[in-house]
């Protein structure tokens, strides 16, 4: 009897030390699992010309901003020089995609004309002579780009070109 009793106390001891928590787990209800819906996802398929005209509209916007900062931060570091001009020319090309032959060739004038000014903007010392002459030149590019190429101007030019 005695070895009975000292069996029995080892095996409570144990169950008191280890707990109860696997058999609570195991014997707990397990909360029913949700089924999400899936998100609805609708499409447009707009026309072609609309496309055009949107993103025509958003690189022209884009391609104005840039150049406005780069006229504004000409006495600010090389850096933030370069990374506004090369924005405005990403833009620029972007937004010549979307024209037809004619004003492709037309704007095709501006852009070489700031291409011109693009290792001078990425000097790391530029003096005040040289600004002056930059600024000089993109302000009238943006002046007559913003005048000839806004959407009003060329909606009946605009096509997708690859």
């Amino acid at each position: 009897m005695n070895k009975l009793w000292r069996y029995a106390v080892i095996i409570l001891l144990c169950v008191f030390i280890a707990g109860c928590a696997g058999l609570q787990r195991k014997f707990a209800r397990k909360k029913k699992e949700e089924v999400k819906q899936l998100p609805i996802v609708t499409t447009y398929d707009y026309a072609k010309e609309r496309r055009v005209d949107e993103l025509y509209k958003k690189r022209f916007l884009f391609w104005k901003s840039w150049q406005g900062e780069l006229i504004d931060r000409m006495g600010d570091s090389y850096k933030k020089r370069t990374e506004c001009y090369d924005e405005l020319m990403q833009n620029l090309l972007e937004m010549q995609k979307y024209l037809n032959d004619e004003k492709y060739k037309e704007l095709e004038i501006f852009i070489t004309e700031i291409k011109s000014v693009g290792p001078d903007v990425k000097k790391i010392d530029l003096r005040g002579s040289g600004k002056y002459r930059i600024t000089q030149i993109l302000e009238k590019t943006k002046r007559l780009i913003d005048k000839r190429f806004s959407y009003t101007k060329v909606k009946d030019f605009l096509e997708l070109r690859k």
